[in-house]
């Protein structure tokens, strides 16, 4: 059960602040590790509730090979992590130079992320525009300066990038933990299914 909470934090986690980035492989490659692991985390549910020395072994050898591209995936994504944080400003970036075209997904983000302009609400200025969009303020009234979000979305996205990020590490770390448990205690489930059969084996021979 555990497990499962930690590969579905994965999946989420992972498709929010890797897409939020702007890379869809490293979302794409967070979901499937996550579902990867649900699948492997089923296989020992079944294992456990058949007996079965074959899916025993399986779950075992399946865990240990997660546990392995799980790892190489997290050191990737920490050699990599400046680089994301690059391409998640870069995104803000482009969104802001294709106005007005990408104003409504301007705002969207400037909603999502309670930030305005590419660097600060003075962005909108040399656009000649007397007042700002009402995704720039708090409530969409932008009457009261109170209301008017000071911070910038590059700040904002890249800042919520690295939270995430942080997030993504301990989930994979709690992920690991809990499988390496797994692994162990199926090792020890196999060796029970195993000393038992030998046992059975020995009485009918004796008989």
């Amino acid at each position: 059960m555990c497990t499962c909470a930690f590969d579905v934090l994965l999946i989420s986690c992972g498709v929010v602040s890797l897409g939020g980035a702007g890379s869809l492989a490293g979302a794409y490659t967070a979901a499937s590790i996550g579902f990867l692991a649900m699948f492997i985390a089923l296989m020992g549910a079944m294992a456990s509730v058949r007996q079965s020395l074959i899916l025993s072994w399986a779950y075992i050898v399946s865990t240990v090979l997660c546990i392995v591209l799980q790892t190489v995936g997290m050191i990737a994504f920490g050699i990599l992590k400046d680089d994301f944080t690059l391409m998640a400003a870069k995104r803000v970036q482009g969104i802001w130079n294709g106005r007005p075209e990408t104003q409504q997904e301007m705002d969207a983000m400037q909603e999502q992320h309670n930030c305005c302009g590419r660097d600060s609400p003075q962005d909108y200025l040399p656009d000649k525009q007397q007042t700002l969009p009402s995704s720039c303020c708090r409530w969409g009234d932008c009457a009261e300066d109170d209301n008017i979000l000071a911070r910038g979305c590059v700040d904002a996205v890249t800042s919520f990038f690295n939270d995430q990020s942080d997030n993504l590490v301990l989930i994979i770390v709690g992920l690991i933990a809990f499988q390496v448990l797994g692994v162990v205690s199926a090792y020890y489930f196999t060796q029970s299914m195993v000393n038992h059969k030998q046992k059975r084996e020995q009485i009918i021979i004796n008989e």
